[in-house]
């Protein structure tokens, strides 16, 4: 029974970890899509504004993507 359970245990971590190792590389994917999309946005000379309008993104992930990006 001891074994049993400490099994249970190992296999309620294990299903932990891959989850939240899931969960972490779905946002880091969204995260790189929206720099990208910042991106086309920013080589398109479109105004901060408009990429606020047209995406929903903050003004402050606007700014920080073009500040990395050097432009």
């Amino acid at each position: 029974m001891e074994s049993y359970n400490k099994s249970i245990l190992e296999y309620r971590d294990v299903r932990s970890a891959v989850e939240y190792a899931r969960e972490e590389g779905i946002e880091k994917g969204r995260e790189e899509r929206n720099i990208y999309i910042i991106q086309r946005c920013l080589q398109k000379n479109m105004s901060i504004e408009e990429i606020i309008e047209l995406t929903g993104f903050s003004k402050e992930q606007i700014i920080r993507c073009r500040e990395k990006n050097g432009q």
